[in-house]
């Protein structure tokens, strides 16, 4: 029987070998991958199987014989290892023949390394898509429920075997969801997003259902991912506190920072010099090009133009202060723009470069700017605005690249309305305001100062001089007019002229007895108990030295004992600073 054209082109086409024999075992048709393995001609058929393939023969014998398929068959035939599967042929209803699938060991080993990587990849999809926190589930085209992931049965309270191979309309019928969202997705061929409340569990999912499409652009599947909202709002509550751990350590390193300014003289325990040097930074950081300091003399305004300078990006390149008050009126523009050669009688040969100019990519300080000369005002407003400035008798422009820092004691509004300072100025300068308060204002920074520069000049001066609670109360109780100032040079000349170690007398001579706030009229009292009598004399000296300390440390130092008595004396008398 001569096999169907089609059929052997069909036969011929496999990659594994074929031999089919009829019930008596004469070859019926030989494919030409196995002609082609062994080195055969074409006419084959119609010989005895046993003349052609000795080996394989008494196995398709055998075939026949049994009626049944074998499998996984091993022989040697014309010098190869190969390995077979054998079938009974059929035909209406009976055995005609038997056939062999012929397989050399490299095609076994594909295939079985093929599935095996096909199995691991499944293996993969299915732990991620098992272990994932977020709840999947997937539908096909016409809604039905086709597989659902352990995170989304926790967040629905079910199984997935109860859903799978019903429609999603059978989830919302069940109260399993309140919005069938694939369906929406259906219908609009394209993702859809929405808070989903579940009533079984009590739970609000935010869920997106993804379309998939197949080569032909028809949506073949959907998936569904669902999260739960109470996840995000304890990670959110996890940010929050990570904020507050960053604000913490940013405090402390502003606490470092004010260490590092007390060594320079710049002392912030009180709130309002805290507060400001806070806002100070901020606009180091910013970089801002220009910032107006105002303060009594003597506050420390140079001091803080300076901290600003070293804590912004511009901390590498100069920084030039510049007193307004003491540059004579005639010489002022000369000495801020410059000037060219011939500018003037008596320019210096070759011309000379403003403050401006040698200020560079840095900063420049202009102190006691209320004393800007009217005429001068009005070119520094305009090398403001335009970032730029004409030397005298120059005719090109000089571009600023400095951040400008301005500063006065006087009161510019005060000024602006005597017609003594520009207002368009007054208002270019205010912008980014900081306002020293004066030091009578602030008392625990008296007392650090004094700590601070006492200290300083006992090493100067090699001394051992101190100061008892009488001595740091008058102090506290002067409204230094001088500021700062008036206080380091207080406490030089305590610490050079006063003659024992103690400096209380020596400033109880320069300030005077301290004021008596403590007055209270007199009346006749009982007699209390040399205990009783100590403990309000002590509640006294607490509540006293609380009103000008912020801490328990301040006010250790303040009463010459240690903290932990501190402590323990405010809890005793049930006092705090809330």
């Amino acid at each position: 029987m001569r096999t169907p054209v089609f059929l052997t082109d069909l036969v011929d086409s496999l990659t594994h070998g074929l031999v089919a024999v009829d019930r008596d075992g004469v070859v019926m048709h030989v494919n030409r991958t196995t002609r082609e393995l062994f080195g055969l001609g074409q006419n084959l058929t119609g010989r005895p199987c046993a003349e052609i393939f000795p080996a394989l023969a008494p196995l398709l014998g055998q075939c026949l014989e049994n009626r049944e398929a074998e499998h996984n068959h091993s022989l040697v035939e014309h010098g190869f290892r190969l390995f077979c599967d054998l079938a009974p042929l059929r035909g209406n209803g009976r055995i005609i023949g038997a056939t062999a699938c012929l397989y050399q060991r490299w095609q076994l080993e594909k295939a079985a390394s093929d599935l095996n990587s096909t199995e691991l990849l499944l293996r993969q999809l299915q732990a991620m898509f098992d272990s994932s926190s977020d709840g999947i589930w997937t539908c096909d085209a016409d809604g039905v429920v086709l597989d659902m992931n352990s995170a989304s049965e926790r967040f629905k309270g079910i199984k997935a075997g109860h859903v799978v191979g019903r429609p999603v309309e059978d989830l919302v019928a069940l109260g399993l969801i309140n919005h069938p969202l694939t369906t929406e997705v259906l219908r609009r061929r394209e993702q859809v997003s929405a808070v989903q409340h579940v009533p079984a569990t009590g739970k609000k999912l935010l869920v997106t259902g993804t379309p998939a499409f197949d080569p032909t652009g028809q949506i073949f599947m959907v998936v569904v991912n669902e999260r739960d909202v109470t996840d995000l709002n304890r990670l959110q509550e996890q940010l929050l506190r990570e904020e507050r751990v960053r604000e913490k350590a940013q405090n402390e390193l502003k606490d470092l920072a004010m260490l590092e300014l007390e060594s320079k003289g710049i002392v912030a325990e009180s709130p309002a010099m805290r507060r400001l040097l806070a806002m100070a930074l901020k606009m180091a950081t910013l970089d801002t090009l220009e910032a107006l300091i105002l303060g009594e003399s003597g506050t420390g305004k140079g001091l803080l133009a300076s901290f600003i300078h070293k804590h912004s990006p511009r901390r590498d390149k100069p920084f030039i202060p510049v007193n307004c008050a003491a540059l004579p009126e005639n010489l002022f523009e000369a000495e801020l723009f410059g000037y060219e050669e011939g500018a003037f009688t008596g320019a210096r040969r070759g011309g000379k470069p403003g403050l401006f100019e040698l200020a560079g990519q840095g900063t420049i300080f202009l102190d006691e700017v209320g004393e800007l000369p009217i005429t001068v005002q009005a070119k520094l407003l305009k090398c403001l605005d335009d970032r730029s400035y004409l030397p005298l008798g120059g005719e090109v422009a000089k571009k600023v690249h400095c951040a400008v820092i301005t500063a006065t004691n006087r009161n510019l509004e005060r000024l602006v309305q005597a017609k003594k300072f520009r207002k368009d100025l007054f208002y270019r300068l205010n912008t980014f305001t900081l306002k020293i308060p004066p030091l009578r204002e602030r008392g625990e920074d008296i007392f650090e100062l004094a700590t601070l520069y006492l200290r300083r000049f006992n090493d100067e001066f090699g001394t051992a001089k101190r100061m008892t609670h009488s001595g740091m109360k008058r102090l506290l109780n002067h409204s230094f007019p001088g500021n700062v100032r008036e206080l380091i040079g207080l406490m030089k000349k305590a610490v050079i002229m006063s003659e024992g170690d103690l400096l209380d007398e020596y400033l109880a001579q320069i300030l005077g007895s301290p004021k008596n706030t403590d007055k209270v009229a007199v009346a006749e009292e009982p007699m209390r108990s040399l205990e009783e009598e100590l403990l309000i004399h002590e509640r006294g000296l607490l509540v006293r030295g609380m009103s000008v300390c912020s801490s328990q440390r301040l006010l250790a130092e303040y009463l010459g004992v240690s903290q932990p008595t501190i402590a323990r004396r405010l809890q005793k008398h049930g006092l705090s600073w809330d």
